[in-house]
């Protein structure tokens, strides 16, 4: 087994596979539809529960003679699995961090970009990320982004916070928010703990000191841990946490859904940012169909849709116009440059073992002790 083959299949579900219990998650067991039979106009689309709304607005399925075929995913390690076994999937939604891996193991293909008409109106902040290309290619279009900022309530903290260790003050003891996200939560500390600008590049002892220091967070200062976004919420609402040791913007939205004004600050350390794109396996039976169905998903009113049902972030900036007051001010479009200046999309963590950083394997491992603290 090579060390790609290794990563792969030790993948651990990050940010998105913590929402079990938001609006957008699936209920347990029924993690994917039933499969129609295979016909000529079948799409085979896999992704996170909700990221096929885009693709049911209007009529864009019965004016393309689309049988859309759905399996949703409980981890974006389910896509890798399935296509390294030679499934049958014409588009895929995916981290961003994970493309280099999928481009490593020829999983899927550069995108022609001459098929996706509103490329050049996708914030070009987001087409920049280095993840997405390799060799001057692009292999990833994007979907929908977010931040890992610091949430609290505005009614118990009337004054802003300005630093992650602000949630570490004596009076927030026993009420910190502490949710499972393994980049989250160590991408986010090592800058405290060891000073690190690029938090996925980590040596071992700098891994372990900021291990230690979030076993020391769970312990002293954390009312409980939050196996999901979706629980620390409702743990915000019922006014038993007041702050986060790590949060996710869209907390906001979901937390005003259930009558409870939350906010959040992207405090002087600056905080972890990520993208969820669209990709085109290598092997998709379907090709001319999953062009068409990435065109639709990244189109103004289809992202809308995206705000609107999954309180997510557009990418297409004509599709600012078409979302709510609440999901521009969540998500600050007229102002991203300076946001994603605090908020940084960091690479992911290295598959092989160079001699100086701790690879993906080992933060896992790692995060386990963590986890069993």
């Amino acid at each position: 087994m090579t060390k790609l083959d290794e990563l792969l299949s030790r993948v651990r579900l990050d940010r998105r596979s913590l929402l079990a219990g938001a609006a957008a998650t699936v209920a347990a067991g029924a993690l994917a539809e039933p499969r129609r039979a295979r016909a000529a106009t079948t799409l085979n689309w896999m992704g996170w529960q909700g990221y096929d709304s885009p693709l049911k607005q209007g009529t864009f399925l019965a004016d393309n003679g689309i049988d859309l075929a759905t399996t949703y995913i409980a981890g974006n390690e389910e896509i890798i699995t399935k296509l390294q076994a030679g499934g049958s999937v014409d588009l895929a939604t995916i981290y961003f961090g994970h493309v280099p891996i999928m481009v490593g193991a020829d999983l899927i293909e550069p995108i022609d970009e001459s098929l996706v008409p509103d490329l050049g109106k996708i914030f070009p902040r987001f087409l920049d990320v280095d993840s997405i290309r390799h060799d001057g290619k692009l292999y990833a279009v994007p979907f929908t982004w977010g931040t890992l900022p610091m949430v609290y309530d505005p009614a118990a903290i009337p004054e802003a916070p300005t630093s992650w260790k602000d949630c570490l003050k004596d009076e927030y003891k026993g009420k910190v928010a502490l949710t499972d996200d393994i980049s989250g939560l160590i991408s986010t500390w090592s800058q405290i703990v060891t000073g690190t600008k690029t938090p996925t590049r980590l040596t071992k002892a700098e891994l372990k000191e900021t291990v230690d220091f979030l076993i020391k967070i769970k312990k002293e200062h954390a009312r409980t841990f939050s196996p999901n976004y979706g629980e620390a919420t409702d743990l915000f609402a019922r006014g038993e946490v007041v702050i986060s040791a790590i949060g996710w913007d869209a907390q906001v939205g979901f937390a005003d859904k259930k009558g409870k004004k939350l906010t959040y600050v992207l405090p002087a350390e600056g905080a972890m940012a990520y993208m969820d794109t669209i990709v085109i396996p290598k092997n998709a039976a379907s090709r001319d169909l999953a062009y068409k169905a990435l065109a639709q998903a990244v189109s103004p009113k289809a992202q809308a849709v995206l705000a609107a049902e999954l309180t997510q972030a557009v990418v297409n900036s004509e599709a600012v116009a078409l979302v709510d007051d609440a999901n521009r001010a969540i998500y600050q479009y007229g102002n991203l440059d300076k946001l994603l200046e605090r908020a940084k999309f960091n690479p992911f963590w290295p598959a092989e073992d160079d001699g100086t950083h701790a690879t993906y394997d080992q933060v896992q491992d790692e995060y386990q002790r963590f986890l069993q603290a």
